[in-house]
């Protein structure tokens, strides 16, 4: 792997303190996620706890969960009750051939698939290990291969970086109407994906035997983990009215109203992942100060002499970029909303996962814009859905809430540039917030 991180900030503060390389990684907790109507906060274990052995391995079953984001993958290990035993973040190799899953694709088309493919399963491998032994060793006192157990694996990302991951064809996805191979969950043996990996050797029996599950795709751009997701937090009830916002390298918006889900992709560019920010949430702590204090007007222009030499380190082109992602969200979210025959001020509960709503004030968020004032006091803050979900639905032998729904493009809707260009500027006067 390249560079690697905690698993409680997945490289969102450039925690370089915690960097971790392989089997000797430094651990630390994964900060927490959201299932099953609860908000897991997961604080560090020192490296020296040990959990009693019967009570935790009373079960046998053990569940083994990443998340394969564009920039960052993120691995769990939790007990059959889905309590996180260990955890591990890097950053996807495959970016070292393209940053953005357009890019990725294009590679694919152009003799690259392979190597994607090897080294999206090379980093699964490790990470899995890394956190299988990690919660063997420090919370069960024994290793994988002492301990006579049953592992189940889940596996959830965007629809490209699926698609490289089971070697399925990506030719259709380059080109409209963008269609993926399928949209079907895989369910496969882990021995089937990763037996040719150069790890593999190290695999213990229990983990080569194990059933992975890799999640359902709704569209080519909107793939399994928003589907993961949205199991962590969606209700059951059909009647609500809800929303679940996962903003990276790529932004996914998934609606539900009545049981019917509506869903779309937008591209967010560098303002959250990958950019001259390693902690996303300052550069939005700054754009928000500059707005309060009137150094930047509702176009987004800076005041000289602010324009020329920046602000405390945000510059001009920062805030471009991150004009640039809020009116591709902001669009996103008013044309789900029409799509789906609703105001914005109809959805009863919004869900905000990711690093971002983590470590972003509401405040913040609110007053760049980035979510419409009608979701004031409707903001949940869900850390890592994407685990929460594929934790929820092993614990549930493999079922899940799905639903084909009705996907959008919105560089097809005819509404969407005018809403671009509106939604990337800020609110004259009266911007939410002001004290």
């Amino acid at each position: 792997m390249s560079k690697t991180y905690c698993g409680a900030c997945r490289g969102e503060r450039g925690c370089v303190g915690c960097v971790a390389v392989g089997k000797t990684a430094t651990y630390t907790a994964f900060a927490g996620f959201y299932a099953d109507g609860i908000s897991q906060d997961v604080s560090a274990k020192e490296v020296n706890a040990v959990a009693n052995f019967a009570e935790v391995t009373c079960g046998k079953e053990i569940f083994l969960a990443a998340d394969l984001g564009t920039t960052t993958l993120a691995f769990v290990c939790a007990d059959k009750d889905g309590k996180i035993l260990a955890s591990f973040g890097c950053e996807n190799p495959q970016r070292m051939v393209a940053a953005d899953v357009i890019g990725r694709i294009d590679a694919a088309l152009h003799g690259q698939r392979e190597c994607l493919t090897n080294e999206i399963r090379e980093a699964l491998v490790k990470g899995f290990l890394f956190v299988l032994n990690r919660g063997m060793e420090c919370f069960f006192a024994e290793t994988a291969e002492s301990v006579d157990l049953r592992v189940t694996v889940g596996i959830a990302g965007n629809t490209a970086m699926q698609h490289l991951l089971l070697d399925y064809p990506i030719d259709d996805m380059a080109k409209a109407p963008f269609t993926p191979h399928t949209t079907k969950k895989a369910v496969v043996l882990f021995e089937e994906l990763f037996s040719d990996t150069t790890e593999y050797g190290e695999v213990p029996l229990c983990l080569r035997n194990a059933k992975v599950t890799v999640f359902p795709c709704l569209s080519a751009f909107v793939g399994g983990d928003i589907v993961a997701g949205a199991n962590a937090v969606f209700s059951e009830r059909t009647e609500r009215v809800e929303m679940l916002i996962d903003l990276g390298t790529n932004g996914e918006l998934l609606l539900s109203v009545n049981g019917k889900w509506y869903g779309t992709a937008a591209a967010m560019g560098s303002a959250i992942e990958g950019g001259r920010y390693a902690y996303a949430t300052e550069l939005f702590h700054k754009i928000a100060d500059v707005l309060k204090q009137g150094i930047a007007d509702e176009t987004g222009l800076l005041c000289e002499p602010y324009f020329t030499d920046g602000y405390k380190g945000l510059l001009q082109e920062d805030i471009r970029d991150f004009q640039l992602a809020k009116g591709a969200v902001r669009a996103g979210i008013e044309l789900l909303c029409r799509d789906a025959e609703i105001k914005p001020e109809e959805v009863e509960r919004v869900y905000l996962a990711g690093g971002l709503g983590s470590y972003c004030t509401q405040e913040d968020l609110f007053r760049t814009g980035l979510l419409p004032k009608q979701f004031f006091g409707k903001v949940k803050v869900v850390g890592n859905s994407c685990i929460g979900g594929i934790l929820s639905c092993l614990k549930n032998d493999g079922s899940m809430i799905y639903c084909e729904g009705d996907m959008i493009n919105l560089a097809e809707q005819p509404e969407f540039e005018e809403l671009y260009y509106r939604f990337m500027n800020f609110e004259e006067n009266g911007l939410f917030g002001e004290d």
